[in-house]
């Protein structure tokens, strides 16, 4: 029953991607964004010397929807702008849209601070695998997404 309710679910995240993107290459852009925050949630869970545990993994769900958010954010405004493979459109769009993310970012670890000074074993591991894994996320999406966009867009003026 729940593998159902979870094919549902990730079936539905993809159309819903793919739909407002039409494209199966950009969803896979923002996925692999996604899988990469969930990394970076481990590595701050790692760095900061916490177990792995459940809460974790619910953190790191947490985590991928906001890397979610902020490469779909990234490429709107990469696409309203037409940037494809013009360098400067593509740096004007990621930093129209920074202020957005970055203020995300950081009332995310500013809200996450209170539960890892606390300490415990309960929630500083959550709120680590959040707070360190979307600091870690920004600076990536910042670079990954435009570059592979970049990189994309490339490829496809290249093919036709």
């Amino acid at each position: 029953m729940h593998g159902q309710v979870r094919g549902v679910v990730s079936n539905l995240l993809i159309t819903v991607l793919v739909m407002s993107f039409n494209s199966f290459t950009t969803t896979a852009l923002i996925l692999v964004n996604a899988l990469q925050a969930a990394m970076l949630g481990l590595l701050s869970v790692y760095i900061a010397d916490y177990p792995f545990g459940f809460t974790v993994i619910i953190g790191l769900l947490g985590l991928m929807g906001l890397a979610i958010n902020a490469a779909i954010v990234i490429l709107s405004e990469l696409n309203a702008t037409s940037a494809l493979t013009d360098k400067n459109k593509i740096i004007a769009a990621v930093m129209t849209c920074s202020r957005h993310i970055s203020s995300t970012t950081i009332t995310t670890v500013g809200g996450f601070l209170p539960l890892i000074l606390a300490g415990g074993g309960f929630w500083p591991p959550f709120a680590i695998t959040i707070a360190g894994g979307t600091v870690l996320t920004t600076m990536l999406s910042f670079y990954f997404v435009p570059i592979a966009y970049y990189l994309l867009s490339k490829r496809k003026l290249h093919c036709k």
